[in-house]
């Protein structure tokens, strides 16, 4: 039995390895992607100024709120900002050192566009249904990236321009200067491989790869902490006439190694726990009760041809299945196998021809329930008692 439990250890430890590696990755850690936030969740893009301030910035509380830095050029900042230039291209600003800070809401420049184009299409909420993971993993060459295995359906028909932005973000951004970002995008990934009419459903996993995550001077293994990820849909829905809106925001903190959500973090260390408690106590409690069923055995000369034994047994019922004595010693009598009641004291007296001048050498074949077969010896001289 001890072994069957042994065997399920291993087996339990060697599983999580094989199956993390499929595919030639390894996943440090994984999460479910969340369901989409609520259709009035505000999405604001902040573009901040050189000195970091964001003064004009909308900070809607229940918004989520993005920062962009446009300025490593001018500054020697170890912060990314070609997505950020390409971001302020988009919506045509003009970055100067006279730059002001500035939000757009859902890609709206006025928040209020945009809460009202929200309010066309909240009743036919939620619009796209995504499930899937995200998932930290390690390739080939011990680099670390991104996994994001994923199925999606839209609900409703949408519009060919239908877009979705991937944002990697960092809560609490510091350079190399010591300036400070909050929530500030490090990535920008626009993905446009999914279908786009109603009930089509698409499985597909999104990658953000290690070089693309060096090139941001994103490095998760090193820096594993404060790092969020936000998908938002934006196009419009073929009924709508066209409007173009943000149909579905997801946003989330990227897991840590800790933080691992796969069931196998938590079911197969609690699992292992359990079962090496199981083994552990399989060996305490055998060893209990083989310090609790182990008899008792001594001897003593009666006189020169005559030598007791005395069994006191404990827990156990034992039998005595037979004495035996080596030559030259000769036994007179020949004692017959009996059984000793748990917790009794029995004497056997054995009868030699004859005194030896050689220590005599007495092999006692026992039996005990639950504890086995095994042949205790005793050496005995004139007058001593050792076990061998």
């Amino acid at each position: 039995m001890k072994k069957i439990v042994i065997l399920l250890v291993i087996a339990i430890l060697v599983i999580p390895s094989i199956s993390a590696e499929d595919d030639n990755y390894i996943a440090h850690a994984r999460i479910d992607i969340p369901s989409a936030e609520a259709a009035s969740t505000i999405l604001h893009e902040c573009f901040i100024e050189m000195d970091t301030s964001d003064n004009n910035c909308t900070q809607d509380e229940g918004a989520i709120t993005l920062s962009w830095w446009s300025w490593s050029d001018e500054t020697n900042s170890n912060w990314p900002d070609d997505d950020a230039k390409s971001r302020a291209n988009i919506y045509d600003l003009e970055l100067n050192e006279s730059f002001e800070s500035i939000s757009y809401s859902n890609q709206h420049l006025i928040e209020s566009d945009a809460s009202n184009n929200s309010s066309k299409i909240i009743d036919s909420m939620p619009i796209i249904d995504l499930t899937g993971e995200l998932i930290i993993a390690e390739g080939d060459t011990e680099t670390w990236y991104i996994r994001m295995p994923i199925k999606m359906t839209p609900l409703v028909n949408l519009t060919d321009d239908t877009l979705l932005y991937i944002f990697l973000s960092q809560r609490n951004a510091i350079d190399h200067h010591g300036r400070d970002a909050s929530n500030l995008i490090y990535d920008m990934k626009p993905e446009v491989g999914f279908g786009i009419k109603a009930e089509n459903t698409t499985e597909v996993e999104w990658i953000i790869s290690s070089e693309h995550l060096e090139a941001a001077g994103v490095d998760l293994k090193q820096d594993p902490y404060g790092w969020q990820l936000t998908m938002a849909f934006f196009g419009a829905v073929e009924s709508d006439n066209g409007t173009e809106q943000l149909l579905s925001l997801h946003h989330f903190d990227l897991p840590i190694k800790s933080q691992n959500v796969d069931s196998s973090s938590f079911y197969i260390p609690a699992l292992i726990s359990v079962l090496l408690i199981i083994v552990c106590y399989a060996l305490v409690s055998q060893s209990f009760r083989t310090e609790k069923g182990m008899p008792r055995i001594s001897s003593g000369w009666k006189n020169d041809t005559t030598l007791i034994i005395e069994v006191q047994s404990f827990s156990q019922r034992m039998e005595i299945k037979s004495v035996k004595v080596d030559a030259p010693w000769k036994m007179k009598n020949n004692p017959k196998s009996r059984f000793i009641e748990p917790e009794q004291n029995v004497k056997i007296e054995v009868r030699f021809k004859q005194k030896e001048p050689v220590g005599c050498q007495i092999g006692i074949q026992l039996e005990v329930e639950e504890l086995g077969a095994w042949t205790q010896y005793l050496m005995m001289d004139g007058t001593n008692v050792s076990e061998k």
